[in-house]
Formats: C-alpha cells, sequence, structure tokens
C-alpha cells in the first residue's frame, strides 16, 4: 500500500513539478487540466499536506513538503517503471534516461567528451544535455527536470548534493604581442593591468566573480568590450584590443579569429572557482545516476590532465 495513494497520482504529482505548469503537465501526460488537477487534490487530503504553490504568471512550484515527497518518489518511480524487467530477472539499473546539464561557458569543454563516455561506459542509457546559467540549472534540479548538472558551486544550497570535482583558479588572457609576453612573463598583478582595456565576460555570475577580484583589490577595470560567449572575449583579447579573464583553461590558444593568445597567472589573493557535480538530494542516489557521477568526473580529470596552466 502507498497510504492509498496510486502510482498513477504520484507520476502525475512528480510531472507537474518538472514542468512547473498544471497546463503542460496535463498536455505531457495525454490528460486533462481537470484530470490532474483532481489527482493532485487527492494527495493533498490523503497526506494532509499542501503539495504546490501556484505562482501568479508563472505557474506552480513545489512546496517543502513537496519536495520533500518528491526526493522520495524518484527511486520508488523508477523501480515500479522497471518491475517487468525485474520479475524477468533481465534488469538492468543502469538502462534507462537521464538528463543532465551543463553551465553553459562550460559546455564546449565537456558535454561531446561526457556523451562519448557515456555511450561508451553506460550504454544503457539514453543521455541528454542541456545547457543552462547558473540560476536556471539549480531551479531544474529542484523541479527533477535535471538528475544531474555540472556547474560552479556559486550559491549552490544544501538542498542539493554536491560532488566537488576541482578547483580552478582565474588566470589572465593577452594577446602573442602583449608588452607582458614581450618582457618573457607568465604571471601579473592585477594592479599592472588597472589602466589598460579590458573585454569581460557579461555572463551575470562570471562578471560579478570577476569584480570582486578587482574590488578587493581596490582596482576599477578599463572595461572596453564586452560579450557574453568566452570565443568572442577570447577573439577581443587575441586582436590585441585588450586583456580578459577567464576561469577555465582551454586546450588550445587559438581563437576563432585566427589568431592566438597567451595565458597568464595572476600574482594576487583571488579565490578560485570550484567546479562540482550538484544532484538532489537522495538517500542513496539511483545506480546509473551514481556511475554517470563517476563517468563525469572522469571526463574533468582528463581534461585537468591535459590542461596547459
Amino acid at each position: 500500500m502507498l497510504d492509498d495513494a496510486t502510482i498513477v497520482q504520484l507520476e502525475y504529482f512528480r510531472t507537474v513539478v518538472r514542468l512547473g505548469s498544471l497546463t503542460r503537465a496535463a498536455e505531457s501526460l495525454s490528460v486533462t487540466q481537470p484530470t490532474l488537477s483532481t489527482a493532485i487534490a487527492r494527495l493533498e487530503r490523503q497526506y494532509r499536506i499542501q503539495l504546490l504553490a501556484r505562482i501568479p504568471r508563472k505557474g506552480v512550484e513545489p512546496t517543502l513538503a513537496g519536495l520533500r515527497l518528491l526526493t522520495v518518489l524518484e527511486p520508488l518511480l523508477d523501480a515500479v517503471g522497471r518491475l517487468g524487467s525485474i520479475a524477468r530477472g533481465t534488469d538492468d539499473p543502469l538502462e534507462g534516461e537521464l538528463s543532465v546539464g551543463v553551465y553553459t561557458p562550460l559546455a564546449p569543454f565537456y558535454a561531446s567528451t561526457i556523451l562519448l563516455e557515456a555511450a561508451r561506459l553506460m550504454p544503457g542509457v539514453s543521455l541528454t544535455i542541456t545547457e543552462g546559467n547558473l540560476d536556471e540549472l539549480p531551479e531544474a534540479l529542484r523541479r527533477r527536470q535535471l538528475d544531474v548538472a555540472l556547474l560552479y558551486a556559486d550559491e549552490l544550497t544544501s538542498e542539493f548534493s554536491i560532488t566537488q570535482l576541482r578547483t580552478i583558479a582565474p588566470h589572465v588572457v593577452v594577446s602573442e604581442d602583449h608588452w607582458l609576453v614581450r618582457e618573457g612573463r607568465t604571471s601579473v598583478s592585477l594592479h599592472e593591468l588597472a589602466d589598460e582595456p579590458a573585454a569581460f565576460l557579461t555572463l551575470s555570475h562570471s562578471f560579478k566573480r570577476y569584480m570582486s577580484y578587482f574590488r578587493a583589490l581596490n582596482i576599477t577595470p578599463n572595461i572596453k568590450y564586452t560579450s557574453t560567449s568566452y570565443e568572442v572575449v577570447r577573439s577581443y583579447v587575441a586582436s590585441g584590443l585588450g586583456y580578459a579573464l577567464l576561469h577555465h583553461e582551454h586546450l588550445t590558444h587559438q581563437t576563432h579569429c585566427g589568431r592566438s593568445l597567451v595565458p597568464l597567472r595572476i600574482e594576487d589573493d583571488v579565490v578560485p572557482a570550484q567546479l562540482c557535480l550538484a544532484t538532489p538530494i537522495w538517500d542513496q542516489p539511483p545506480a546509473r545516476t551514481a556511475r554517470l557521477i563517476e563517468v563525469i568526473g572522469q571526463v574533468v580529470d582528463q581534461f585537468a590532465a591535459r590542461s596547459p596552466l
């Protein structure tokens, strides 16, 4: 018995949370919205709790009680979906679907290799990758729209299970003919660059992080160029338009504009970023999720071993 709640009602609830909308969930499940609303209402009466909060112009969000229920639902519904193969003795816990979210600036470094390695090491799993920013990915994890997210640990809360992968220090990049390169320098203080033109990556969290380094040193950077694209910023720098701060290192110094840049270590005391995997909190994650975490960890380790910095 499931306290008189049915598997169908629980699946309805999970789908509503994932899609954030009764209308979209009803379309996905091929049922009417009144049918869906009635099923959720019965669950709430059964458990004597409110599972969903209606947010004007946004749809619905799970309450704290709803999130607690969702945490135990995932492995339960996963097992229910495998009952037939379990009974036949053909069950493979590493089969099924998984969804990985990747912070957009990190996707060019890792997304393709994660897909290749997952296909090689977990052939029974169908894997999809979704890009997002540092606001979107945690929200997608909360809704169980993602199983795992690869991102920086900035502002992640205790509602997630965190697997630390590596620490990445920021670095400066300049053009090949920059005066620091001509002097044979391999490192630089941000004070030395205070008056030079800078190209800044303006993704919200990246921009805030870089600005915090300058504020800590009482420096106001001379920002001349901005972009939301790593590659555009790198091309500005390689073309001699200024310097940039970046976090993730590239395996090649060549840029899309055909020119190359040179990375320099920052001499000042700056806070590194923590690259991590985040998942919804489980007492015990499903076997395929646990295995995927291992695979992604291996991909990150392999990249770090090839890093020129």
